[in-house]
């Protein structure tokens, strides 16, 4: 999987080992020897130019491939920086594509693997001051409907699961009490969507017990999307 380190990457990567599956994952930054457990660890920085040619080696081919890395901004119409949000692009879109890419022309991907790209609830909503991340985000979509038709050939599923707001010391860091408050008063459900909540949707679609979902974009956000609360 691609991002093993954030907060969504490594509860994924780690369900996934404790489902026993040998899992292969990258990092921004080397892992030290004494912390990569049982995992293939991969160093590289979606944000850079270019990718390694050895990125994709450590346990090919693969039955299920998780892209949970990326990058975020604050910014508007106002000041939209055009470097800063290529970069956004580069990372949160491009890299999906140009790894893909690699996984297939290299062989890696078993007969019928599954594939989900970790987004975010703001691909199809917009919330004030996140241009760059809600285009980038929305770019995601495209990707994986598109991808959906090419490579249904293969037997291939590609899917994206969009999280809205999840409870984790990120989140509360960074947004102030009142307004996880009202991210989470904003459905009945009165909480915030948890981690829990975003990795068993991963689990089921890189499952075999996924046989027919693709080229789909699962909000997983507790009905925050289309909830309205009068």
């Amino acid at each position: 999987m691609f991002g093993g380190r954030g907060a969504i990457g490594a509860a994924v990567r780690e369900r996934f080992a404790r489902q026993g599956w040998r899992v292969a994952a990258s990092s921004r930054r080397p892992v030290p020897a004494a912390e990569a457990g049982d995992v293939h660890w991969i160093t590289c920085d979606p944000e850079a130019e270019g990718i390694a040619p050895d990125l994709l080696d450590g346990g090919a081919p693969y039955d299920a491939v998780c892209w949970a890395q990326g990058a975020n901004a604050a910014d508007s119409v106002f000041d939209v920086s055009p470097e800063r949000h290529m970069a956004l692009y580069r990372a949160n879109c491009l890299f999906v594509l140009e790894t893909l890419k690699l996984l297939l022309a290299r062989d890696l991907l078993a007969p019928g693997a599954r594939l989900v790209v970790l987004s975010s609830i703001w691909q199809a909503i917009a919330r004030q001051d996140k241009l760059s991340y809600t285009m980038t985000k929305a770019a995601v979509g495209g990707l994986v409907r598109s991808a959906s038709v090419d490579l249904a050939a293969r037997g291939i599923l590609i899917n994206a699961v969009l999280p809205s707001a999840i409870d984790t010391p990120m989140t509360r860091a960074n947004l102030a009490p009142e307004q996880v408050a009202r991210l989470a008063g904003a459905t009945r459900f009165d909480r915030l969507v948890t981690l829990d909540d975003v990795v068993a949707a991963v689990e089921f679609l890189c499952s075999p017990a996924n046989s027919g979902i693709t080229g789909q974009c699962l909000a997983v956000d507790l009905g925050f999307s289309h909830a309205r609360l009068v």
